[in-house]
């Protein structure tokens, strides 16, 4: 049973270090930027957000200048947040909104970050961003505000002073 024991043990851990091959294959065709950000957010209308991560991931990586990156990287954080991945997903909006703080999903961005940061334990942390979107980004628009309202209820926030 011990050699067993150690047999199995030896595949698992073979199988875990395999499955870390990057993908290097392109996803994005041989087109214009804006052409391929339809592209890349065509799946996340279907639902196949695994693809649509690869695919957005590999667009802000191509296009870090265009005026679609920002919300490329938005629509990227979004594929973790459905799937529940919101360690994942925190760090994708925290990224959107640290090198696109001008994007029209800025003010998403920090909200969504504050909610995947209360939903992995940061309350405090998380309510923080929250609080920040209309301070931030007062002429943001008026739905992302309400949200933030509306989030900052449902959590509790309240300004430290």
């Amino acid at each position: 049973a011990e050699q067993i024991q150690k047999t199995q043990s030896i595949e698992s851990v073979a199988t875990v270090v395999t499955e870390t091959a990057s993908r290097t294959q392109k996803i994005l065709p041989e087109t214009d930027p804006s052409e391929q950000y339809k592209f890349a957010v065509s799946f996340i209308k279907v639902g196949d957000y695994e693809t649509a991560e690869l695919a957005l991931r590999e667009f802000v990586d191509t296009n870090p200048e265009h005026n679609l990156a920002g919300n490329a990287q938005y629509w990227y954080g979004e594929t973790f947040r459905v799937r529940q991945l919101y360690q994942d997903a925190a760090t994708a909006y925290l990224n959107g909104y640290k090198k696109y703080p001008q994007s029209t999903k800025a003010p998403v961005n920090l909200l969504k970050l504050g909610v995947m940061l209360v939903q992995i334990g940061e309350k405090e942390q998380g309510c923080s961003m929250i609080l920040g979107v209309k301070d931030q980004y007062p002429k943001a628009n008026q739905s992302v505000i309400q949200k933030a309202e509306y989030e900052k209820k449902k959590f509790n926030c309240e300004k430290q002073s």
